[in-house]
């Protein structure tokens, strides 16, 4: 049993260098540009502010919370969303409690700058690009303007006006 591993090098460098070519690197992960700390890409755009974004820090959730949220993140359909945010309205924590809903409530998504977000898609600083830098690319490939990236909710305003209760018996009459 000994010796088992006797061919394995156990040099740091070349071991560091294979751990960096197996890492997976994700959508929707990025940075801030003053600090570093790690977030998470909500929203790349804000209807009618698109030089701002919606984070969230991962770190500042519970352990329960964060691990879901990171397994929603990491998932094939989370990596296949456009914008990570309306993936998790439709997820929810261990618990029962829409991720998006929570997340909303308890304030943990933050609106950023673009300009101040950097995201991370591969090694080193060639891995690297700024969200409105990013942002510029993804509008000019669309043929569209970066206002026009931002997610809008018709849907959710037509559905309101149909759910809309009559103030008073004319209104009512009304319809």
């Amino acid at each position: 049993m000994f010796n088992l591993y006797d061919k394995m090098v156990m040099d740091a460098s070349s071991a560091d260098v294979e751990a960096k070519a197996a890492r997976k690197y994700y959508k929707h992960i990025g940075i801030l540009k003053d600090d570093g700390a790690k977030v998470a890409i909500l929203f790349r755009t804000v209807p009618e502010e698109p030089e701002n974004c919606l984070v969230i820090g991962p770190k500042f959730l519970s352990d329960t919370y964060h691990n879901a949220f990171m397994r929603a993140l990491e998932s094939a359909e989370g990596q296949a969303s456009f914008e990570l945010g309306t993936y998790l309205a439709r997820q929810k924590f261990p618990d029962g409690i829409d991720m998006l809903a929570l997340l909303h409530n308890d304030n943990y998504i933050k609106k950023m700058p673009t300009k101040d977000v950097i995201v991370t898609y591969g090694p080193g600083t060639e891995g690297k690009i700024a969200l409105d830098k990013l942002n510029e690319m993804i509008a000019k490939e669309n043929s569209i303007s970066i206002q026009e990236l931002s997610i809008k909710d018709d849907k959710h305003k037509e559905t309101a006006k149909k759910n809309k209760k009559p103030n008073n018996a004319k209104e009512a009459a009304k319809n």
